[in-house]
C-alpha cells in the first residue's frame, strides 16, 4: 500500500470531505488529518488519485517524520534525484509553520545547493510565497524533486511530490469549450469534480443533472468514467449548450461516453422518467441573474428573488422523491446571497426534510473573494 499527503485547496472543509468520500471504499484509509491536509494509505497511484479529486492540490509520497530540522539536509539529499548530465531543479514547500522556520529551511536548501554544485548542476526554485504552486512545480519540473514539509504539533511531516493539479486541462476545459453562460453564473470544473466526488467513488451509477446548464457536472461526469449520464434543463439554450460542451469534449479527450440531454421542466420531470430511476442526483440549480445580483447594495432586494428560488428547490426536490432510488443520494447547491457581510440563504431544512429527505453531515460552503454569491453544498438521502 502506497502511503501519501495530500494537500487541500483553499476550501478545506470541503476538499477533506471530498477525499472522505472519494477514498471511503476498502481498501483506502486515512491515516491523519491535518488543517490543509491528509495523510492516506491507497493502492492508487498518485497521479490517478490527483486525476480524481477536484479539492486536492498536491499529492506527495510520505517519506517520514522528524522531530527536528537539524537532521533535514542530509534526509533532503538522499531524495533529490540527481544526474550527472541534466540539470537537476529542486524546491520545497512549508505548509503550516512559521516565517523564520521557512527561512531555517531556505538556508539549509541553499547549503545543499553549495554542497551539491560541484559535481552537479543544480538549481533552487522558489517563490514570494512559503508554497510552491502546482504552476511552479509543473514549469519547473520539480515533480519528484519538490520537498513537502508540513509543521504538525513537535514534528515535521516530509514527503516528496508526485502529482499536482493539472492547471491547464481544468483552463482548457472551462474557458475553451464551444458555450459559457454568465448570466446565469458558471459552475468551476473543480468544483462540479468536488460535487460528483462528494456521492463516493463508484462509477457505475445513473446519475441525473436536472438544471444541467452549460453542461459541467456532465463533463466531469464523463470524464470520472460515469457511463449512465443524464441532463434535463427548461431552457433551450441550456440544452443545446449542453450538447455541444459534451460533443466536444467527447473529440477533445477521445471519450465514447454520451450523455443524454433534454428539454425538460423541472416541475414535470418526473413524467418523464420511471420510479426510482437515478441513483444519483448532482446539480447546481438556476441560483438567480448572476449579473443583477452582483450589482445589488443590499441583501434587502434579493427577498424577492430568494423566495422565487425557495419554490423552485422545493418544487425540484418534490420530483426527486418520485424519480431517486430508496438508497440514492443528492448533491444539491442553495445559494448564499452576501453582501456587505450580511447573508440571505435560500436553504429551509426543515421544508426539505419535510419532504421526506434527510441531511447527510453538514453543509459546506464554497466561494471565491469578493463573490456575492455563496455555494451551501448539501447531501440528502430518502429518510
Amino acid at each position: 500500500m502506497n502511503k501519501y499527503i495530500l494537500i487541500l485547496g483553499q476550501s478545506t472543509d470541503l476538499a477533506r470531505q471530498e477525499a472522505t468520500n472519494w477514498l471511503g471504499s476498502s481498501p483506502n484509509k486515512i491515516l491523519e488529518t491535518g488543517s490543509n491536509f491528509l495523510i492516506i494509505e491507497s493502492e492508487s497511484k498518485a497521479k490517478e488519485i490527483m486525476k480524481n479529486l477536484g479539492g486536492t492540490i498536491k499529492v506527495a509520497r510520505l517519506l517520514d517524520k522528524l522531530k527536528s530540522l537539524e537532521d533535514l539536509a542530509s534526509f533532503w539529499i538522499k531524495n533529490i534525484p540527481l544526474s550527472n548530465e541534466q540539470k537537476t531543479n529542486f524546491g520545497f514547500s512549508l505548509y503550516d509553520g512559521s516565517h523564520k522556520e521557512y527561512s531555517i529551511i531556505q538556508s539549509i536548501a541553499l547549503d545543499i545547493k553549495r554542497e551539491l554544485k560541484s559535481k552537479h548542476k543544480i538549481r533552487l526554485v522558489s517563490s514570494r510565497e512559503e508554497q510552491l504552486s502546482s504552476v511552479i512545480v509543473t514549469k519547473n519540473k520539480l515533480i519528484g524533486s519538490e520537498l513537502v514539509v508540513i509543521k504538525k504539533d513537535e514534528q515535521w511531516i516530509l514527503g516528496i511530490t508526485e502529482a499536482v493539479q493539472d492547471f491547464a486541462k481544468y483552463g482548457l476545459r472551462d474557458m475553451k469549450r464551444p458555450n459559457r453562460d454568465d448570466k446565469s453564473g458558471m459552475l468551476p470544473p473543480k468544483l462540479a469534480q468536488m460535487m460528483l466526488n462528494l456521492a463516493g467513488s463508484e462509477r457505475n451509477k445513473t446519475i441525473l443533472d436536472p438544471f444541467c446548464g452549460s453542461g459541467t457536472v456532465l463533463q466531469e461526469a464523463m470524464l470520472l468514467g460515469f457511463e449512465k449520464i443524464y441532463g434535463t434543463d427548461v431552457s433551450d439554450k441550456a440544452v443545446n449548450d449542453a450538447i455541444a460542451n459534451t460533443d466536444w469534449l467527447i473529440k477533445t479527450f477521445n471519450l465514447k461516453i454520451k450523455p443524454k440531454i433534454n428539454k425538460i421542466n423541472i416541475k414535470s420531470i418526473s413524467r418523464s422518467f420511471s420510479n426510482e430511476y437515478f441513483d444519483l442526483i448532482v446539480s447546481e440549480p438556476y441560483m438567480g441573474d448572476a449579473r443583477f445580483i452582483q450589482r445589488q447594495k443590499s441583501v434587502a432586494h434579493l427577498d424577492k428573488i430568494r423566495n422565487e428560488l425557495q419554490e423552485l428547490y422545493n418544487d425540484a426536490f418534490e420530483q426527486f422523491k418520485k424519480i431517486l432510488k430508496k438508497s440514492g443520494k443528492i448533491v444539491f447547491i442553495f445559494p448564499i446571497f452576501d453582501i456587505h457581510d450580511k447573508q440571505l440563504h435560500t436553504l429551509d431544512k426543515q421544508i426539505i426534510q419535510n419532504l421526506g429527505f434527510e441531511l447527510v453531515g453538514k453543509p459546506l460552503i464554497y466561494h471565491r473573494p469578493n463573490q456575492k454569491v455563496h455555494r451551501e453544498i448539501t447531501i440528502w438521502k430518502i429518510k
